[in-house]
């Protein structure tokens, strides 16, 4: 995979994926927009509905940690993965609110991809003003084996 189009391409893929599939996945994703992707790094968008917020109408925390886990479940895509593997830590800080009706943008990036874990930061925008920042830990073993795999099989199969 190479070039940002098709970084692109591979993530809105993997989105779909997982609107089709339904559950929790599903319906992280049905109201958010990629904006962005390149290896490494990806841009989306949603805007904070109703369901979103907190009783006292601001986005509500547990939405907020529901992004940085998305986006940077996302990032770790980027990297050519069909399936980005398991949480093993998250941490978010939360910094502002924001309200029904305001567009957030989440920016997320992989610090560090090893063999068996990754690691993402994600910041979290409205407004021109960050309202969240988190990390996201996550074991990809499984994943990075099936990457290898693929990589050899298709090696295998061109011709000398």
């Amino acid at each position: 995979m190479t070039g940002a189009t098709s970084v692109l391409s591979h993530i809105n893929k993997v989105v779909e994926a997982a609107r089709q599939r339904g559950g929790f996945d599903a319906m992280c994703f049905n109201k958010m927009t990629v904006l962005e992707a390149e290896k490494g790094r990806v841009r989306g968008e949603v805007a904070v509905a109703k369901e979103y917020l907190n009783t006292i109408g601001s986005t509500h925390g547990g939405w907020l940690s529901t992004l940085v886990d998305v986006g940077g479940s996302l990032a770790i895509a980027s990297h050519g993965f069909a399936t980005n593997g398991v949480s093993t830590d998250i941490s978010v800080s939360f910094l502002a609110g924001s309200k029904e009706g305001d567009k957030v943008v989440f920016d997320a990036q992989v610090l560090k991809l090893g063999n068996t874990l990754a690691y993402t930061r994600v910041d979290i925008f409205a407004n021109s003003r960050m309202i969240a920042t988190g990390s996201h830990t996550k074991y990809i073993a499984r994943e990075t084996a099936a990457k290898k795999e693929a990589a050899a099989a298709a090696a295998a199969e061109k011709p000398e």
